[in-house]
């Protein structure tokens, strides 16, 4: 049985536990937050035993197997440390650290102390990505990835919810370095991470400020995102964040022999195979094949509601399944560290070129970029206008 506690207790903690009490042979045995009346109301809630304050008496009383750490991200890599140094294998939530250097100390940290640590990317393992995954390495793609494209879209709502980072320079977003980019984007940039060598060469990031968010006084936030990305290998990847485009989440992954899309709002998986026909039957059977794959979409998650399996945090509950299993058998890990440390390296990269130090752009990576992106534009860009225009806690 193992010994679960979280630390931080708001709203992104309700889905940890729901999610932690559909996996058996697991307790919650505590929770800690600095505000001692939002770990009561968690702990009142779910009748969860232990309640804390402080993060240090939590681990000597209680002693947990693991710890879900659910705080604001500057937070995560002094917290996640303690834990790891206190043999807490650590569950750590998104983003994974603030920086890539501190999520390579916290990998290198648990290795020493023969411990486990994951990302919260749970999006990764959602029906429709399980079904994307096992294609890929049952070979439909016919060899490595050529081209990858990641899509996420996050709507701000009215001025009465942006407006509680918006107006206060202090809010924890705000002291971010990449800003409500930083707290949301890496969901769409660990999918391109999985595919992509662990070495990137380039990285062209530009952002702006949709109308909306000018519309509620946002000042310097940022929350329009395009990204080019190339790896050592050739291999090329677009990455598109918007809070305009509504309801888009969708990976695009195309090969030699074809394509795939997987898109998490709908939860449907599309295969497209490059293959030419004769004639006039390339505007038939294209269509009536993507229309039979839509069919197989429906009739597949129709089976899974049935079955119980089709519901909101399903994602959340197989990674962090898969992540206890790998600490019970001493098996791989979901998600492997040079995933998770080359993600927090783009976002580095990214943040950089976009807002530099301490949130004006750097003007020297930003002569680079600009210099870059002139040059190699055409190389990335998708086919279509449309297409670069094509939940959270």
């Amino acid at each position: 049985m193992l010994r679960i506690a979280i630390v931080g207790c708001g709203k992104i903690a309700d889905q940890h536990v729901h999610a932690i009490r559909r996996i058996p042979d697991c307790s919650i045995a505590a929770v800690c937050d600095q505000e001692p009346l939002m770990a009561r109301q968690l702990a009142e809630r779910f009748k969860i035993p232990g309640v804390f304050s402080n993060a240090q008496e939590m681990l000597t009383v209680v002693s947990p197997d693991v710890v879900h750490i659910t705080t604001p991200p500057r937070s995560h890599f002094p917290l996640a440390k303690h834990c790891l140094e206190s043999g807490s294998h650590v569950y750590l939530e998104k983003p994974f650290t603030v920086t890539g250097e501190e999520a390579e100390s916290l990998t290198e940290l648990a290795e020493r102390k023969n411990v486990k640590i994951t990302a919260g990317h749970n999006l990764q393992f959602t029906l429709e990505m399980l079904e994307m995954r096992r294609l890929v390495n049952e070979g439909f793609l016919g060899g490595k990835p050529i081209h990858l494209e990641s899509y996420f879209s996050y709507d701000l709502g009215d001025r009465s919810y942006a407006g509680t980072f918006l107006g206060n320079q202090q809010h924890w977003v705000r002291q971010l370095p990449g800003q409500l980019l930083h707290n949301i984007i890496s969901h769409g940039v660990a999918r391109l991470a999985e595919f992509l060598d662990a070495e990137v060469t380039e990285v062209i990031a530009i952002a702006d400020q949709s109308t909306q968010l000018r519309s509620f006084g946002g000042n310097d936030v940022l929350d329009e995102l395009r990204v080019l990305i190339r790896d050592k290998s050739g291999a090329t990847a677009f990455f598109c964040f918007s809070t305009q485009v509504k309801g888009l989440n969708q990976l695009r992954i195309y090969g030699p022999a074809g394509s795939i899309t997987a898109d998490i709002t709908t939860g449907t998986v599309v295969r497209n195979p490059n293959r030419s026909y004769k004639s006039y039957l390339t505007y038939f059977i294209p269509p009536l094949n993507n229309a039979r794959e839509h069919f197989q979409n429906a009739s597949r998650n129709v089976a899974n509601f049935a079955r119980r399996r089709l519901y909101q945090d399903f994602g959340m509950k197989e990674l962090i399944e898969r992540f206890y299993n790998s600490i019970r058998v001493a098996g791989p890990l979901p998600i492997p560290y040079r995933e998770i440390i080359l993600t927090a390296r783009i976002m580095d990269e990214i943040f950089a070129q976009v807002y530099g130090s301490r949130g004006q752009r750097s003007e020297v990576r930003g002569q680079r970029a600009d210099a870059v992106r002139d040059s190699r534009i055409a190389d990335y860009a998708p086919a279509s206008p449309s297409e670069l225009l094509a939940s959270d806690r």
